[in-house]
Order: structure tokens, then C-alpha cells, then sequence
């Protein structure tokens, strides 16, 4: 199966799109400007996951993270802390930059020892069939089947499903919902425990940002006092 050259560009400019929002998340001081370049990011990947033919993935993507996280996180910058001072510094630079590094390093690693197939290498009928056109499942549990289509006259159970890369949606469902629901749920806990942690670090000034504060609050009561004795 050729892949187009405009599913190509789409892809690395997707690819770019991600990773250029990516790194203004991590170099902005502005938090709210950083929220804003997060949502970009998590768009860029939404838009990878269609171009890989994983539109249910896709969409879930752009109104979880995009149209929900994003927008929460924009929302508790702009009503919680003051944007315009920037994010403050934060201990451990050297030490995230090493561990970034070495994640960096391992991806790198596994995508270039990597033995990447392409639809091309696939050989086997029922595999292609499976992927792009639709199968059937022949018989229950650990003695059923994979073909094409069902033979004549069986007396097995036999369901037909899409092609994975046609209609992939109602497998996803069922996995999340039978197979992998303890890991979604804890997912989903994560994410809540990840808002909340936040949340927290943005309420708490710090004692550098209090004493700012209280020198303002008293240049302000100073100014107001002098402009009445005037």
C-alpha cells in the first residue's frame, strides 16, 4: 500500500508542528503563553494520530486534551497567578535536563534499531485482509480462528469485523472497556492528581514572591499617602 505524498507532508509537518509547540512549553516564562503552546502540541499529535489512520484516537485526543486540559490550565494561569511576572524558577534544573537527555538518548536508540515494516512487507492474505479490508472470527476463546471470510456450512460462532485501519473503534471500546479498564482508570486518576499538583504549585507564591507583594503593597500605600498630604 503506497503512502501519498501529501499524507507524507502531512506528516512531517505534523511531526514539526508538535515538537516546535514542545519546545516553547519548556523555554516560555510566560505560563499562560506556555498553556497556550501545550494545547498546539497536544493539536500536533492529534493531527499524527489521523494521518495514521486512528481517527477515534484522534478526535478523543483534541477534545480531551485540546478542548478540556488546555483550556483548564489556561483558565487556572489566568485567575491564579499573576502571568506577567513569568514562572518562577524551579530547583533541579541540571538534574530534569540529564534525565531528558537520557530519554531523548533511548528513543533515539529504539527508533534506529528499530526494524520498521511497512504494508508492502506484509505477505500474508489474511494479515492484509485483517488490516485494510475485514475478517471474520471463526469459533470462541482460545481455539478461534482468523480468515477471510467464513466457510460454508460451519456451526461455529462467526463474527465479522472491519478492517483495522478502516474501523478500528468499536475494537478500541471493548479493550478499554473489558481488558484495559484498570489502566484507563488509573489514567485518569493521574490526570486528575496532575491538575490538582499544579493547581497547588500555582497557588503558593513562595516567600520570594510574598516579600515582592508586600514591598509593592507598601510603595502603593506610600504613593496614596503622599498623593493625600498633597
Amino acid at each position: 500500500m503506497e503512502v501519498s505524498t501529501l499524507t507524507n507532508v502531512a506528516f512531517w509537518g505534523a511531526s514539526a508542528m508538535t515538537l516546535g509547540f514542545a519546545l516553547i512549553v519548556v523555554t516560555q516564562r510566560d505560563v499562560f503563553r506556555a498553556a497556550i503552546a501545550l494545547a498546539g502540541s497536544f493539536l500536533g499529535v492529534g493531527i499524527l494520530y489521523f494521518v495514521l489512520s486512528a481517527e477515534f484516537v484522534g478526535v478523543v485526543q483534541i477534545l480531551v486534551y485540546v478542548g478540556a486540559i488546555s483550556v483548564l490550565m489556561a483558565f487556572a494561569v489566568m485567575f491564579i497567578q499573576d502571568v506577567t511576572l513569568g514562572s518562577r524558577p524551579v530547583k533541579g534544573r541540571l538534574v530534569g535536563a540529564a534525565v531528558a537527555v537520557l530519554i531523548l538518548a533511548a528513543v533515539a536508540f529504539t527508533a534506529v534499531n528499530t526494524d520498521w515494516a511497512t504494508m508492502d512487507d506484509i505477505t500474508d492474505p489474511v494479515a492484509i485482509a485483517a488490516l485494510t479490508e475485514g475478517y471474520v472470527e471463526i469459533g470462541t476463546g482460545d481455539d478461534a480462528t482468523v480468515a477471510i471470510t467464513a466457510p460454508e456450512g460451519t456451526t461455529q460462532l462467526v463474527v465479522e469485523n472491519g478492517g483495522v485501519l478502516v474501523d478500528s473503534t468499536g475494537a478500541l471500546g471493548v479493550l478499554l472497556i473489558r481488558e484495559y479498564v484498570l489502566a484507563f482508570e488509573i489514567i485518569g486518576l493521574l490526570l486528575v492528581a496532575t491538575l490538582i499538583g499544579g493547581l497547588l504549585l500555582m497557588r503558593n507564591p513562595g516567600p520570594d514572591s510574598e516579600a515582592a507583594a508586600e514591598e509593592k503593597a507598601d510603595a502603593d500605600a506610600e504613593a496614596a499617602g503622599s498623593e493625600a498630604s498633597v
